[in-house]
């Protein structure tokens, strides 16, 4: 949560003592713990939102994060796991976390859809699972057909509970809010690195392409509002180059070539008919 990230180094500073510099600090501080650029970066427009609406409460005269620069982002990356991966991060996964990453890499389902799940969403007889328009990031509701895999998952945690219940609960019974620790740990555990619980959503997608599965199909069950977004998996389908070049050769034999003559004769060498 941002908020838990911006206290210790913000608390007890009055608004007016924040500067662009301080903040600066304090990008530096969470980049030397290993933070992420993308996780910095929503920290601060947190700390921007914050001013925002001070400054609209009249408590700030100006919002010191206009003079701070947020980090570029990598919007193409695609790191996926390995068969090797998943199978240690799932034997590192405690038995309240482990459902929660099987249907991510079962469903492509984004974190904060995933844990707006209730048992009505999951309709074992049509074997579908739905995030509903309200939860899902472009405001439409889509369904994702299960698996073999993700329906043994969720039969197995589902017990005697109501179509409005939450899919995914602590141990104390109560709706998860946030999971990141939990994935954090489960990851230091599996020795794996330079991966985040979204990077699930990009395992999903890959074994899809990679395995085949055609662009638009893809973008249908990602639910991407544009086709650009599916592209960034473009290069992981099988051969892809390869068979887009295989249509000039079936085109060659259809159409005689430049380099050969009427008579079916072996081929002239270009370079060599060219300079005459």
């Amino acid at each position: 949560m941002a908020f838990k990230a911006l206290k210790p180094f913000f608390g007890g500073q009055r608004l007016a003592d924040i500067s662009p510099f301080l903040i600066e600090k304090f990008k530096r501080s969470r980049k030397e713990l290993g933070r992420s650029e993308v996780t910095i970066n929503r920290e601060l427009a947190f700390l921007k939102n914050l001013f925002t609406m001070a400054m609209k409460w009249g408590k700030a005269s100006e919002n010191p994060m206009k003079q701070v620069r947020l980090f570029r982002e990598d919007n193409g990356r695609t790191r996926f796991l390995t068969e090797e991966e998943e199978a240690h991060l799932l034997a590192c996964c405690g038995p309240y976390l482990r459902p929660i990453v099987i249907t991510a890499l079962h469903t492509g389902f984004r974190k904060s859809e995933l844990l707006s799940l209730r048992w009505a969403d999951v309709d074992f007889r049509r074997q579908t699972i739905t995030v509903r328009a309200a939860y899902a990031k472009n405001g439409e509701a889509r369904s994702v057909p299960m698996t073999a895999v993700l329906t043994d998952t969720l039969k197995a945690i589902r017990i005697n509970a109501a179509p409005t219940a939450p899919v995914f609960r602590t141990r104390e019974g109560r709706p998860y809010r946030h999971i990141s620790t939990a994935f954090g740990t489960a990851m230091r555990r599996a020795g794996i690195t330079d991966f985040t619980f979204h990077d699930l959503r990009h395992t999903f997608a890959s074994r899809l392409v990679m395995g085949g599965v055609d662009l638009t199909t893809v973008k249908e069950l990602m639910g991407h509002k544009h086709i650009t977004m599916t592209l960034r998996y473009a290069h992981l389908a099988p051969g892809h180059k390869r068979s887009a070049i295989a249509v000039l050769d079936r085109l060659a034999d259809k159409v005689p070539s430049i380099f050969t003559t009427g008579g079916g004769e072996a081929p002239h060498r270009p370079l060599q008919a060219l300079a005459k």
